[in-house]
């Protein structure tokens, strides 16, 4: 038929809600890793009794940017308008099949980091060099977190869209 739309893909309207829970997501959790990071940075340096300064301020910006993205996704978080449908469904795909060898580039590219580091440095095995080292290693492990949870989200977006399908209609009547 000319002029029609062509047909949407089955999975698209789920993919668009997993999209949209993952960007609602995102917007709080990476603020949240540098916050965290910074946390272990506070801690490492307390322990072995260095300036635990990088790390408060790691953590106080990571609170208010997870905050404000919390705060800035708060009407997509709790609509219950129906999703975008996902349009680049192909690249979806390609990117739940990619993201365990992706996360694992992070995890083992942050280690040889840091190890050389601690092998070519000047103090870098020393104790007090262990906070600025917690940096990338929390900074890794958090952002490989949330590629993981986001492929999760992307591989059953279909179970999660029919439950948000679900929770939204009206109780039938009494």
């Amino acid at each position: 038929m000319i002029g029609s739309a062509p047909p949407l893909e089955p999975r698209a309207e789920a993919l668009g809600f997993a999209q949209r829970r993952s960007w609602v997501f995102y917007a709080w959790w990476y603020p949240a890793v540098l916050g965290l990071a910074g946390v272990v940075h506070v801690f490492l340096a307390l322990l072995v009794g260095a300036d635990p300064e990088l790390g408060t301020v790691f953590l106080i910006i990571g609170a208010v940017l997870s905050a404000l993205g919390w705060a800035v996704t708060a009407a997509p978080r709790f609509t219950r308008k129906d999703p975008k449908p996902a349009s680049d469904i192909p690249r979806i795909d390609q990117g739940v099949r990619i993201t365990p060898g992706i996360i694992w580039t992070i995890l083992c590219g942050t280690a040889v980091i840091v190890l050389a580091l601690v092998l070519f440095t000047p103090k870098g095995a020393t104790a007090e060099a262990a906070p600025l080292l917690s940096l990338p290693v929390s900074f890794a492990c958090g952002v490989a977190g949330g590629l993981a949870y986001t492929r999760t989200l992307m591989v059953n977006s279909g179970s999660m869209y029919s439950r948000w399908l679900h929770r939204r209609q009206p109780p039938q009547g009494s």
